[in-house]
């Protein structure tokens, strides 16, 4: 194959004959003839060219948003749920915690709108 650069990490088989590889250090990218304009490439080598800019590992940068908000959404409710039983219980100071996941709920929920 031509020279190319992969997204992802590799494992490379080969059934029969040989293959020759010859790898470039990622810093080297801004010397190469590259298919776009570099926009940056990521300490793992993966290259992000104007218009096309994903995360190290290759995902859209609005659905890793999505992703992470989801994650903290998952996060606060069980942190509101932790405290909704420390108020029906009387914990001290579970009034406190549960106004902090209430306020927690509330930033992950617009962290989703926002992704």
């Amino acid at each position: 194959s031509g020279l190319h650069h992969d997204y992802h990490d590799n494992l490379y088989f080969v059934l029969k004959g040989k293959k020759k590889f010859r790898l470039f250090d990622p810093s080297e990218a801004e010397n190469m003839y590259t298919r776009g304009e570099l926009l940056k490439v990521h300490p793992n080598g993966r290259i992000n060219y104007t218009g096309e800019e994903t995360t190290a590992y290759g995902a859209d940068l609005k659905s890793d948003e999505a992703a992470k908000a989801s994650r903290r959404k998952i996060s606060a409710e069980k942190m509101l749920e932790a405290a909704e039983r420390e108020v029906e219980q009387g914990v001290e100071g579970a009034e406190d915690r549960l106004e902090l996941a209430e306020r927690a709920m509330d930033e992950a929920l617009d962290a989703i709108l926002d992704a």
